[in-house]
Parts: C-alpha cells; sequence; structure tokens
C-alpha cells in the first residue's frame, strides 16, 4: 500500500535527541505513512540509533550518507527522492512532534487541494527540553500582527506579499505538511543553499500554492545555544541567499517593488549590523564587495552607517570585557518585555 505521507528524518549529530523524535513519530495517531531516515556522516551514536529504528519498525527505511553532504537542503532532496507519500513532512531529527501532528493537518491537505502548506503553531524548548515560548510571541513581534492567534487559510501569493518577502514565517520544517506534487511542480529546494534553503523553498511553493495554518501547538521547535544560524553571522554567502529570495519574490509577483525594496532595505540593515563579525577570508571580501553594490540602491549614507557599525561594534566588545555588557542585556530585556529578546 503506497503510504499517505513520507516522514523524511534528516540526522546529523544529534544522537542525543533522536530517542525523542523517532518516539513522537512512532507514537501518531495517524499511522498511515512512511520514515525515511537520513544520516549525513554524523560522527556520534547516530547511526545506530536509526538503524536501530529501522529495523524494528515496519515501512521504516534508513540511507545513510558515507560523507557529509555540507547542506541540510540536499538531505531534503535526498529523502524527496526516496518518498513515495502525497505528503512530505521533514521532521528535523532535534524536534518532536504531538501525537495529533499528523491527524491534525492530513485533513487540510485532503480537503482543500490548493494548499500547498499546512503549519502547526511551534513551541520553542530549549536543548534540555525546557519549554521557552509559543513561537506565536515571535510572530507578533515580527510582524505586529496577530495572525497567527487562530486558524488560517491564505491566497499564496498574498502570504508572500505580507510575510515571505520580510522574515520566514513557518518557524521550522518539522512543523509543516507539505504537498509533494507541489514539491514536484516547484523542483525541490535550491541545495547549495545554507541557512535560508527552507525560506527559498516555501516562497516557491507560495508563489503557486495556498497556506494554512493551524493555531494549536503541534511542534515543538529545539533552539540550540551553538545553531548553524548562529555561525553563519560569519558568512557574506548569507546575504546572498537573501538576495536570491527578494529576486523570487519580486518576479513571481504583481505590483510588489515596494514590499521588495523595503525588504532590501531591512536585509541592508542586517548586513551593515553582521559586518564586524564577518570572517576575513577571500571569499567573504568578494561577497561583501558585490553585497556593497547592491545595498547602496537601498540604503542611504552606507559608507558612515558601516563606519558607526563597526564603532559600536568595538564599543560592544569593550563593554563585555570590562563585564557591563550582561547587565545592560538584562536591562533591554526589561525595557523591551517579551521573550523574544534573550537575556
Amino acid at each position: 500500500m503506497i503510504p499517505k505521507v513520507s516522514v523524511i528524518v534528516p540526522n546529523y549529530q544529534h544522537a542525543r535527541y533522536l530517542k525523542q523524535r523517532l518516539d513522537s513519530i512512532s507514537s501518531q495517531t495517524y499511522q498511515n505513512f512512511e520514515v525515511i531516515l537520513l544520516d549525513d556522516a554524523s560522527a556520534d551514536e547516530s547511526v545506530t540509533i536509526l538503524k536501530s529504528y529501522a529495523d524494528q519498525h515496519e515501512h521504516w527505511s534508513f540511507y545513510p550518507n558515507q560523507s557529509n553532504s555540507a547542506s541540510p537542503f540536499k538531505q531534503w532532496q535526498k529523502g524527496i527522492n526516496y518518498a513515495r507519500g502525497e505528503f512530505i513532512w521533514f521532521a528535523e531529527s532535534d524536534d518532536f512532534a504531538d501525537p495529533k501532528f499528523l491527524e491534525s493537518l492530513v485533513p487540510i491537505l485532503e480537503e482543500k487541494p490548493q494548499v500547498g502548506i499546512v503549519y502547526a503553531q511551534s513551541m520553542l524548548i530549549d536543548e534540555l527540553g525546557d519549554q521557552i515560548n509559543s513561537y506565536e510571541e515571535n510572530l507578533r513581534f515580527i510582524y505586529k500582527s496577530e495572525a497567527w492567534q487562530k486558524d488560517f487559510v491564505i491566497s499564496g501569493k498574498e502570504a508572500c506579499r505580507k510575510w515571505l518577502f520580510y522574515h520566514n514565517p513557518i518557524p521550522n520544517a518539522s512543523g509543516a505538511l507539505i504537498r509533494k506534487s507541489a514539491i514536484d511542480d516547484i523542483g525541490g529546494p535550491e541545495t547549495e543553499m545554507r541557512l535560508n534553503g527552507d525560506w527559498h523553498f516555501y516562497a516557491k511553493v507560495l508563489l503557486k500554492y495556498d497556506l494554512a495554518f493551524k493555531a494549536q501547538i503541534l511542534n515543538y521547535f529545539r533552539v540550540h545555544q551553538k545553531t548553524q544560524r548562529s555561525k553563519s553571522i560569519k558568512r557574506a554567502s548569507v546575504y546572498s541567499e537573501l538576495i536570491a529570495i527578494n529576486k523570487l519574490l519580486r518576479e513571481g509577483l504583481n505590483k510588489a517593488d515596494k514590499e521588495a525594496d523595503a525588504a532590501m532595505d531591512e536585509f541592508a540593515n542586517w548586513w551593515i549590523g553582521n559586518l564586524p563579525y564577518h570572517s576575513l577570508d577571500s571569499e567573504n571580501r568578494s561577497l561583501n564587495r558585490k553585497h556593497y553594490q547592491t545595498f547602496k540602491s537601498y540604503k542611504n549614507h552606507l559608507p558612515w552607517r558601516i563606519f558607526l557599525t563597526f564603532v559600536i561594534s568595538y564599543l560592544r566588545d569593550a563593554l563585555k570585557w570590562l563585564g557591563i555588557l550582561k547587565p545592560l542585556k538584562t536591562l533591554r530585556a526589561r525595557l523591551y518585555p517579551g521573550k523574544y529578546w534573550t537575556k
């Protein structure tokens, strides 16, 4: 029997979280699925754990890599290539799901054929599994909107225009269920992207299909101190990805120059703010020269802004050395209450 859902579990170095993740899949109240376990050449005990689960469960298979692919989105595509289901769930290996995740989301895709992506609300958890806050708080902070307090179905192009130009409103793939025919239609993810390939992927889908949301917390999204996102602050290539997303949306939407320009202005702010932390290798220097030429069209007085950013960065380092930075962060958290600002 062909499964309704293909659950793709891409893993790298997450042995400590795998049992919780895999048990949360096997205990789903909706059981018409296959599981495709992937490992990207982990050096921990991941392979042993994944192989054990594949051996114990019918319709579970395991496809390890002998060498690291260097891209999570290459792993996504590998899983898609093996998938037989009508719907795809990228169940990231360090997250876990409510038992009713599939039971709650599958009917939405079944009943609404124009919906390409449906996702549930996520609860942010720390490395120990303790709850931090609902991601609804983050979305409300980012977009100044209460849209995520209730279920909705929205035109994909409207979602792109309102939300995806500026940020990725889908916090992580573990919380989403995606129609495989939509993935086939758009040609899959951009496998050379390192950080924002999910955002780019969702944008491609939503330029052709609608977006649905379930306000119930059904996904538990683990936030690490040392994530790929935190490491990316040193790489200029991140901004190449953001520029590519902007170009994709600009070309895919009618009369969207205003939104696209506003987003580029915001990306310029992000780029300026992270410049002091960029590595000084030749790739970064070359990309940053290109980014300067791109962003100067959207940001006035760019050289002066860059200069001030470096001054502030050196001041921040001095405050850290003096032991004053942490109390100032605590004060910021009190002045701007809400858990989006971490202490």
